[in-house]
């Protein structure tokens, strides 16, 4: 299915969850929005990506 993924147009697999996204991208933490809207952490395994939809990633890192 065609999704954009930061900006960027790219086919991934039907039925691909938001958590699958994160580990396909070797991510350990990432900030997720999905058509504009930011997702909790806790929806990442049950939110499935749909054809058309707009994501947005951003990895989380350690600082200090």
């Amino acid at each position: 299915m065609l999704v954009t993924l930061n900006k960027k147009e790219m086919m991934l697999k039907e039925g691909m969850t938001v958590s699958e996204l994160i580990k396909q991208r070797k991510m350990r933490k990432a900030a997720v929005w999905i058509n504009g809207r930011q997702l909790l952490s806790a929806e990442y395994e049950t939110c499935v990506i749909q054809e058309g939809d707009e994501i947005r990633l951003l990895r989380i890192m350690a600082g200090g």
